[in-house]
């Protein structure tokens, strides 16, 4: 389907995905007059997106069936699968799985996710600096744009999409520029209860920045704390996810066109390899299809960014570095789960409204080593709550009027505190994207091969913080706590790296603007960019490094000049 104007036929950027990364790409340049083409291989449930005289609505609805366990906008592993493996010595792959899903929908996986938007704080852009050395196993390297460089794109979009929170709260936050667009929504009773634990410990909780809103802002509701939030698309739109604030916003200007279920399958060269000509897809009939502009920008998420240039050469494309597709990042999330005596009601309301920085660690301090920033959350939804309840009860023989009893007192729902530490990964080559030899998807097209392995720098962050996570829900109030096991298969929805950023085209993808290296008219501009995951959550920084990118693209040289 194709949507916006629709009678354009010739643009300036054609960009590869409409989430995070593709829809500040489309905003900015669309709003200095540049025409845009975006491609999303997803189908469009969204009507009257490209409508200024409605406001857009979904068809996702509050639904845990639809939504969490019939894949309405997940990957289907049957169709669309990816390969995993731990290091080249398991052979081809170990299995194939939904390894990092993200859904393939107009709006990316920035629809589905519950929008918590803290920014990286300013040492994380310099870590090449400050731990480089101490793991000379990993590759910790410098960003090549600093926290001041990207202020005023934090800054943009914070306030393009409408996020709530407190200026300075956050002891770890950097200097910024503005206060957040609106104040912090209701609390979640669960933060209530472990505001008080932190207070005793000494620890700092705060409201966690949310593009979620707290009242009515650019035309769209205040948020009415459904619970359906991580996971779910916002039905009323209260959620400010890109597709219906910058993508919308670009379809309303005139010089956007978006096509979906088109998904890009090769990306044309010139003889010498440094320019593109065009891109080959697949559209809605499943036909063949050729699409040009004069710059193309990679935002489909870092493996399926990896997955395409391997697609358009066996060498990879643009890779005289050897470096596309390495240096993949998932944060080593560490959960742990408190059982209260009271009903905590951690099904009500925004799946996290609160968290703490004070495990995000210090450079070069053994006391604190670096983990991340920790979420307070709520309890499971209906399904789920049964699914475990069943297994437990299957464990010890429990009958069914037992189990009844059970759902209906809401053991998991109704008194369950989770905590979950976004412990940041240490980058390493050897963690990587490639396409699989063997396996295809439906169309006959390589799966990507996803290898990765934790490194001892985020094991032992967890070892350190396990201890102290379970003392937090103790002193809340909890009477029973553990630690949840590791993922065998990282499920963060966190996926950074394999384009790497930098100013050394040896060790480096993309050049410090996004664009690539060996390919004059070939940006990057989302996650897998980044040198260095964090141990924040990254859609903030996505974003406001599609803005930086798109500011160079509109303003080279000065990209700041693309916000005024």
């Amino acid at each position: 389907m194709i949507y916006g104007n629709t009678s354009l036929t010739s643009f300036d950027v054609l960009v590869i995905g409409s989430g995070a990364g593709g829809g500040p790409i489309a905003y900015l340049c669309t709003k200095h007059g540049m025409k845009v083409l975006v491609l999303e291989a997803g189908p469009n449930h969204y009507q009257y997106l490209d409508d200024p005289s409605r406001d857009p609505v979904s068809v996702f609805s509050n639904d845990e069936l639809k939504l969490a366990h019939r894949s309405f906008i997940d990957q289907n592993i049957l169709v669309d699968p990816r390969t995993w493996r731990n290091s080249e010595s398991d052979g081809d792959r170990l299995l194939v799985a939904g390894v990092q899903s993200l859904p393939k929908t107009v709006g990316g996986g920035a629809i589905h996710a519950d929008l918590k938007m803290p920014r990286f704080a300013p040492t994380d852009f310099q870590f090449g600096t400050l731990i480089g050395k101490q793991y000379p196993d990993a590759t910790f390297a410098d960003w090549p744009v600093t926290y001041d460089m990207l202020e005023p794109f934090y800054t943009y979009a914070e306030w393009a999409l409408g996020v709530q929170g407190i200026a300075g709260s956050d002891p770890t936050e950097g200097p910024r520029s503005k206060p957040f667009p609106m104040p912090p929504g209701v609390p979640m009773y669960a933060a209530v209860k472990l505001g008080e634990g932190l207070s005793k410990l000494g620890y700092t909780i705060f409201p966690f920045p949310t593009a979620v809103n707290s009242r009515p802002y650019d035309g769209r509701p205040a948020c009415v704390d459904c619970g359906f939030c991580s996971g779910y698309p916002c039905p009323s739109n209260a959620k400010g996810s890109p597709a219906v604030t910058m993508l919308r916003k670009a379809l309303l200007s005139g010089n956007c066109q978006l096509q979906s279920e088109t998904r890009v399958t090769k990306l044309l060269v010139n003889g010498a390899k440094n320019s593109i000509t065009g891109v080959q897809a697949l559209g809605p009939d499943g036909k063949p299809t050729t699409f040009t502009a004069d710059r193309y920008v990679l935002a489909a998420s870092p493996i399926e960014d990896a997955r395409l240039l391997f697609l358009s050469d066996t060498a990879g494309l643009g890779n005289s570095s050897g470096m596309v597709g390495r240096n993949l990042m998932f944060h080593y999330q560490t959960g742990a789960i408190g059982v209260f005596p009271e009903r905590i009601h951690g099904h009500r309301g925004r799946v996290v409204t609160h968290g703490f920085t004070d495990f995000r660690g210090a450079p070069n301090d053994p006391n604190r080593p670096l983990g991340g920033i920790v979420e307070v959350s709520g309890s499971e939804m209906l399904i789920d709550e049964t699914q475990y309840m069943k297994r437990i009860f299957d464990v010890f023989g429990f009958d069914g009027v037992r189990f009844k009893s059970a759902l209906r007192q809401g053991a998991f729902r109704d008194h369950v505190v989770a905590l979950a530490l976004q412990a940041e990964d240490a980058p390493q080559a050897s963690n990587r994207v490639d396409l699989d030899p063997a396996v295809r998807d439906l169309d006959g097209t390589p799966a990507p091969r996803i290898t990765y392995k934790n490194h001892a720098f985020e094991l032992n962050a967890r070892k350190h913080y396990e201890p102290l996570l379970l003392n937090v829900l103790g002193a809340s109030g909890a009477k029973f706590a553990a630690i949840g096991p590791p993922d065998d298969i990282p499920a963060s929805a966190h996926i950074m790296g394999t384009l790497r950023m930098g100013a050394d085209p040896t060790t480096s993808v993309c050049d410090p603007t996004g664009r690539f290296h060996d390919i004059g008219n070939l940006y990057a501009a989302d996650g897998a960019l980044f040198p260095t995951s964090s141990g924040y959550n990254p859609t903030m920084t996505i974003i406001a490094l599609s803005c930086y990118v798109a500011g160079g693209i509109v303003s080279p040289g000065s990209p700041e000049q693309a916000l005024t």
